[in-house]
């Protein structure tokens, strides 16, 4: 294969950072995705770029803040804007350095039919336009809907049966497959073979469901011949909602805490990822943008802002030569900024109406010393605060001066540069 991997992402919707027994979880059975840790990396400092779907969904495929893509919310089916065609995408990019490419599952990046799956790389496409608790639930199926009255305990079978037989057409060339399971996002449906079978209730039975069908699809890559040339990697858009776990971490889904935006994410390809790897480097889902490129023989687009950096050394066991400050937004509001050990919480959501917002703020924690954010560290560490809030200043206000230009590209009327 010329040293090109395959690709297969495969991204659960709310999966908590400590759901996986890989994780530490106690629980929750996933022998399948804990075999690709094991013959791979985890990287245990793995952020989403949001605390919900949309934005963090639009950042994995963009590589940019998804402020700068200008949806930094979670889009419903009434919403006119999507992500704009002025946009250059995971799959644009690897298509146009020879790969097939198909995508599986959630989009959730917009529902007109400019902003479809199909128009934005995809050479092929099943699944819902957006979440399973929106409505209607329709299937699609390339640019058509095929079903207005979906079965959403088979889903997750549906979704693997066609990765694995886009797989199996496409043996030959190189492809990326980007699987974006619509569980274990409420409303919770299973299988009835898996009804009842975990110790953790039906979301329990919902994660072991899809960690047996990603077994399933590693099972077809190795009949195949494919696994050692393709890389394999599980990972979620954004922390826990009601049910799952954090992993000790602070907060959940929309929450800017750890428990909101770190994610699981397992890795393998043999022979340049080494088995069993872990690290506690500090990377992002959008840094899988400029790193897929780069492993592809592509490249990212010089005429914009790429926030994501190449990992390939972080990924294959190695480590980052600098640290990089990590911003979190809720909507366009800076929440907090991470620069190596060091999380500086400048704002919040939700706010509380019953005490003054921000009497807290702002909270400063060594997230090596204290994963769970539990003990604000500002007072002692003054010089810390104040190189960390004029990072966060002035990355909002270069956000804030590209505010219209992004939104305009969402809601379709692109400037600032031509639509392709």
């Amino acid at each position: 294969m010329s040293g090109r991997p395959n690709i297969v992402l495969i991204v659960m919707d709310d999966l908590g950072y400590g759901d996986l027994s890989c994780m530490g979880n106690t629980i929750l059975r996933t022998p399948r995705i804990d075999s690709v840790a094991a013959e791979g990396i985890t990287l245990r400092h793995m952020y989403a770029a949001s605390a919900v779907c949309t934005p963090s969904r639009a950042a994995l495929l963009t590589g940019r803040y998804p402020q700068r893509v200008g949806l930094p919310k979670v889009l419903n089916p009434r919403d006119g804007t999507g992500l704009s065609s002025w946009e250059r995408t995971m799959p644009e990019l690897l298509r146009d350095a020879g790969y097939r490419t198909a995508m599986f599952g959630k989009w959730h990046l917009g529902c007109r039919p400019e902003h479809y799956p199909t128009r934005h790389g995809f050479d092929e496409y099943a699944g819902l336009l957006y979440s399973n608790d929106m409505h209607p639930v329709e299937l699609f199926e390339g640019d058509e809907i095929t079903t207005a009255d979906v079965d959403q305990a088979a889903l997750t079978r549906a979704y693997t049966d066609q990765a694995i037989a886009f797989i199996e057409r496409h043996a030959e060339e190189p492809f990326f497959v980007y699987l974006a399971h619509t569980m274990p996002h409420i409303p919770l449906h299973v299988e009835d073979e898996f009804s009842g079978r975990s110790a953790g209730g039906r979301y329990g039975d919902v994660v072991e469901s899809l960690d047996h069908h990603i077994g399933r699809l590693l099972d077809r890559l190795d009949d195949l011949g494919l696994a050692d040339d393709t890389l394999v990697m599980v990972t979620s858009d954004n922390g826990p909602w009601f049910e799952g776990s954090t992993g000790g971490l602070r907060g959940t889904k929309l929450h800017t805490y750890e428990g909101g935006i770190r994610v699981p994410f397992v890795a393998r390809w043999p022979g340049r990822i080494p088995a069993g790897a872990e690290s506690d480097e500090v990377v992002c889902l959008f840094d899988l943008v400029p790193t897929l490129a780069g492993l592809a023989g592509g490249a990212v687009p010089g005429d914009r802002p790429i926030d994501g950096a190449d990992i390939t050394d972080v990924l294959t066991g190695g480590s980052q030569p600098e640290p990089r400050p990590l911003f979190f937004f809720h909507w366009w509001t800076l929440n907090a900024v991470r620069w190596g050990r060091w999380k500086l919480h400048l704002d919040r959501f939700p706010r509380d109406p019953n005490r003054a917002q921000g009497r807290e703020l702002p909270q400063l924690f060594d997230l090596e010393l204290d994963p769970a954010e539990t003990y604000d560290l500002r007072h002692g560490n003054p010089g810390v605060v104040e190189h960390l809030t004029e990072l966060a200043t002035t990355f909002e206000a270069e956000i804030d001066g590209q505010r219209e230009a992004a939104e305009a590209r969402a809601a379709g009327r692109a400037t600032g540069g031509a639509p392709r």
